[in-house]
């Protein structure tokens, strides 16, 4: 439930570009009139040429749409702004560049779990606030802006998006179930965890063979980020083993318990399947999670709501754009950067592929607030909105993941194989100090 098309692409998609030591052979696009070469001039209204600033953006696979490019090249007719899909690891193909020091571009995104990694790394990026950044911190939610600025308040990064989780569901295989199906009743009915389960279970005894839970996994991530605390503290101590923890593993192991768990794994051909089939008419996801479905399920358009998740919201992803620090032409990037990230372009955002805006000022616009057709109609906004508002930021380690990835594996163990939960826990717990340990982490 948490490793979605967009991650599968991020992280593997072949033939969409290769970049190696600053060097790039990839797809790119370019505002409509812009051109997609990295020099040249424009005509002037005279019918001369004028001087054109040409500005690289490097994005990964979903990119910026094509209206968002539009509305850029048409209020900066003087930049030429040529964007660079980048395939394969993102973070590491940016690292590396950096490490060469040459073939940079002039903005660049960094995606929201890459950020606490890259705030660690601030000297190769510039400092936003230097251009401008203060002027418009305002427009955007406080905690998402505050994920890119470092200790010392140097601004890395302007959102693009963030990622506000809530339930989406067929409504036709739940009215069919007669199980609640209006989005707000169905709210009300699942506020805690064991309401839900309930509801899982009255679900898989009038259908069998249909399933509320994707994996464990996903449900144990949501859970653990309600808590407000993930595995490592402020203090650069790991906390892993600590309540919030166990609490959120408890809980979902009695999901598992409950047997409403399909047990099938994210980007696979059966859990395709299983959503289309309806057998899986229910999965956790942020905003962006409709592009996923979609995909995958093109002919369930117009069957699905969305509504609040049992307990609070969380927050799963949302990216920014940055300029590294050896970009050419930082003003003209930076101008580019605020006004591609205005209220207006986040919206067509939001429309193309379902990207949540970071500027509130976004919400009523008629592209966010109007029906989706693929939701039933649902003005989805309003859930996404609340949850928005609502989400409690979690303090961002850059080795977040990798001490809490013998927790995943060992969920795996207990959903896959039935490996005693308790031992698979204190065995997450004992490969999780180790790394902590390894990477300068203190453990109590």
């Amino acid at each position: 439930m948490t490793i979605s098309r967009r991650s599968l692409i991020h992280g593997g998609a072949a033939g969409l570009g290769f970049l190696a030591l600053g060097s790039l052979a990839g797809c790119s696009t370019a505002a409509p009139g812009t051109g997609a070469t990295p020099t040249g001039s424009a005509t002037s209204a005279g019918g001369g040429t004028a001087e054109t600033t040409n500005l690289i953006l490097w994005t990964w696979p979903e990119g910026f749409g094509q209206k968002a490019l539009a509305a850029v090249a048409t209020q900066f007719p003087q930049y030429k702004v040529r964007q660079d899909v980048i395939g394969g690891d993102f973070k590491q193909k940016l690292t590396t560049t950096f490490t060469a020091g040459s073939g940079l571009p002039d903005i660049s995104g960094v995606k929201g779990e890459d950020i606490a990694f890259f705030k660690s790394q601030a000297q190769y990026f510039t400092d936003l606030n230097t251009l401008g950044a203060e002027d418009i911190k305002g427009d955007y939610l406080e905690w998402k802006w505050a994920q890119a600025t470092t200790e010392d308040g140097k601004q890395l990064g302007v959102p693009i998006d963030i990622g506000p989780t809530a339930l989406f569901y067929r409504f036709d295989v739940f009215e069919e179930a007669g199980l609640p199906s209006d989005p707000e009743e169905l709210a009300a009915a699942i506020r805690t965890w064991d309401e839900y389960f309930e509801l899982g279970k009255e679900l898989i005894a009038k259908k069998p063979g249909t399933y509320l839970i994707r994996n464990t996994g996903g449900m144990f991530d949501l859970m653990w980020k309600q808590s407000g605390k993930g595995f490592i503290d402020e203090t650069a101590t790991f906390i892993g083993d600590q309540d919030h923890v166990r609490s959120a593993w408890d809980t979902a192991v009695k999901g598992l318990n409950a047997g409403i768990v399909s047990k099938l794994q994210s980007n696979t051909a059966d859990t395709a399947a299983a959503v289309n089939d309806g057998r899986l008419p229910a999965d956790f996801g942020a905003s962006w999670h409709l592009s996923d479905l979609m995909v995958d399920a093109p002919e369930t358009a117009g069957k699905w709501h969305v509504c609040e998740h049992p307990g609070d919201a969380t927050n799963n992803g949302g990216s920014f754009l940055t300029i590294p620090d050896g970009a050419a032409n930082k003003e003209a990037a930076f101008e580019v950067i605020a006004y591609l990230l205005n209220a207006e372009n986040q919206a067509f955002e939001f429309e193309d592929k379902g990207n949540f805006p970071a500027v509130p000022a976004a919400f009523d616009l008629p592209l966010v607030a109007g029906p989706v057709e693929f939701l039933g109609g649902q003005v989805a906004a309003e859930v996404f909105g609340r949850a928005a508002e609502t989400v409690r930021p979690l303090f961002e380690d850059p080795n977040e993941n990798t001490v809490n990835a013998p927790f995943y594996a060992e969920m795996d163990l207990v959903e896959a194989s039935g490996k005693d939960p308790n031992k698979a826990f204190e065995d997450a717990v004992t490969a999780a100090k180790r790394l902590a340990q390894q990477v300068g982490l203190t453990v109590k």
